[in-house]
């Protein structure tokens, strides 16, 4: 949007006026995704096991139209999984938490997507207490029953962006990806409503993100810099190039 705000430094391209200088705070600018094929574009993030309360967040735009099961932002596989958020079957949305290898706990939202449009999708996790999904800031779906205590952490597969955990043929996301953060907190939702704010993407330095990845901002392929504390840096495999389709 580009418009001029005095004193508050570039948040978004804007610059607020009169609010005072925060010398020395970077700007904030999302100019830039990673747009998958659906063969083989993944991003493997390395080992994100957060052993408790958790959160993931990101953007994404387009679906695919191939396999059964299709993830993103996810680790493991069939009989290894730790966490998922991603699409399972056409519309439908999965959030799952595996405290074993076989007991896996899943909640499903359906969700009719227009390709043209980019979403924020979020998955909350509170060991024993409730999973939550939330679309675009506000919550659509809640399980308060069976919820796991622990995740399922005993296994060496990493997380992957695009794919499945163990980067397997089966399931592959198609179109873009935005800003994907993982927590090892529960979010609570006025956090997350602040994370989607008008739709478009800000900073979630305030937020204290175990992995965060710009996705191309900052970015220098095939590395994905961790911006949280975790120290993750993802790695693009298959793929070397970032879209300028970002959340507007």
């Amino acid at each position: 949007m580009n418009t001029i705000e005095y004193g508050q430094g570039a948040v978004n391209n804007t610059i607020g006026w009169g609010q005072g200088a925060k010398e020395g705070a970077p700007s904030f600018s999302n100019l830039k995704s990673i747009d998958l094929d659906g063969v083989d574009d993944m991003v493997d993030c390395g080992n994100i096991k957060p052993t408790g309360a958790m959160t993931i967040s990101y953007w994404f735009k387009g679906k695919s139209t191939s396999g059964s099961v299709t993830t993103l932002g996810t680790m493991g596989s069939s009989g290894q999984r730790g966490y998922l958020l991603g699409i399972s079957n056409t519309n439908l949305w999965a959030f799952q938490i595996a405290s074993s290898a076989t007991a896996v706990k899943s909640l499903i939202y359906t969700l009719t997507i227009d390709n043209t449009k980019w979403y924020h999708i979020v998955g909350v996790y509170e060991p024993s207490n409730y999973m939550r999904i939330f679309i675009d800031g506000v919550q659509v779906a809640e399980v308060t029953s069976a919820i796991p205590s622990s995740q399922y952490v005993g296994n060496s597969i990493t997380t992957k962006i695009g794919s499945r955990g163990d980067g397997g043929a089966f399931g592959r996301f198609v179109g873009n990806i935005d800003e994907v953060a993982f927590f090892d907190s529960a979010l609570s939702p006025s956090d997350i409503s602040a994370i989607y704010g008008s739709g478009v993407p800000t900073s979630l330095a305030s937020l204290n993100p175990l992995s965060w990845y710009r996705c191309g901002d900052g970015d220098t392929a095939p590395t994905l810099t961790d911006n949280g504390s975790g120290g993750n840096n993802g790695t693009m495999e298959n793929f070397s190039t970032f879209s300028t389709d970002v959340p507007t």
